[in-house]
């Protein structure tokens, strides 16, 4: 992998970013890489930026950076190195330390660069197609307030699934199995396996269990007459508020979101220390 110019993504909030962004820019100049800063908010705002072209991005900040980071670069196979700068750092699993010594395996064809599905979405209403989007973690179909709950007819591959009352639904991808449908009692999926996880919110019956599917599947939700309002929303940020008779499809994205593997530690090495599964570990 040839690398010509850098691209920082990075959420000018957290503290000491410029800093560590200025100790990047110069360990590219003194290979004679450019390098650029594109400042984010991680919020829905950040969809109006337009990134400049590279041949690597690197995100700073927390997990929410990296899903505004990937989004804007969703239509290529830009790889990306993530750095935590934030409080948990699930997918973000390069500490600032480590930052250049990861960089540096990038610059010497030595990294490895892992391929993450996304999730596409879109709203078909009265035969038009209103709203589209793809996202890293999750697509969320979900009640304005959650003092009533939403009715929900699902399908799977054209077959009737489910009619819910529920709070919502989530379709959350490997990675965002450990994201809000971890949250919500849904399962860990290592992200390496290419699957669908649908998860009803709050399901008003013992029996609406979570769900893996392939990730070839497509799965469709109809908004019947509903007693509250309804939202589908991706990765968190793109609000799209639905109405009775909607349809939102929801399947698998033909591009991946491409990441840098820092190859100093596992996924289940992750799983432990960050999640602290099965209770974690003491040395």
């Amino acid at each position: 992998m040839e690398i010509r110019k850098v691209a920082v993504f990075a959420n000018p909030d957290r503290h000491n970013v410029i800093r560590i962004y200025e100790k990047i820019r110069s360990f590219l100049e003194e290979r004679n890489i450019e390098s650029v800063l594109v400042q984010l908010s991680s919020s829905a705002s950040d969809s109006s930026l337009n990134p400049p072209g590279c041949d690597l991005a690197i995100s700073l900040g927390g997990d929410g950076t990296v899903l505004s980071c990937a989004w804007l670069l969703r239509n290529t196979k830009t790889p990306i190195l993530a750095v935590n700068m934030g409080t948990f750092g699930y997918v973000a699993e390069t500490s600032v330390s480590e930052v250049l010594d990861v960089l540096s395996a990038c610059l010497d064809s030595h990294a490895v660069v892992e391929e993450r599905m996304r999730l596409e979405v879109s709203v078909r209403r009265r035969g038009k197609v209103v709203f589209e989007d793809s996202a890293l973690n999750d697509i969320t179909v979900s009640t304005v307030s959650h003092a009533k709950m939403a009715r929900l007819n699902l399908f799977i591959d054209n077959v009737m699934a489910a009619n819910l009352k529920a709070d919502g639904l989530i379709f959350a991808t490997p990675t965002g199995s450990t994201a809000y449908s971890l949250s919500a009692g849904g399962p860990i999926v290592d992200a390496k396996i290419k699957a669908i996880i649908i998860n009803p919110i709050c399901p008003f019956t013992i029996s609406a269990r979570p769900l893996v599917v392939s990730d070839s599947a497509v799965v469709d939700v109809q908004i019947p007459k509903q007693v509250s309002g309804l939202d589908v929303i991706s990765d968190g940020h793109m609000i799209f508020p639905l109405e009775e008779g909607d349809c939102v499809t929801v399947k698998r994205c033909p591009v991946s979101s491409c990441f840098i593997k820092n190859n100093s530690r596992s996924s289940i090495e992750i799983l432990r220390d960050k999640l602290g599964w099965a209770g974690g570990f003491n040395a």
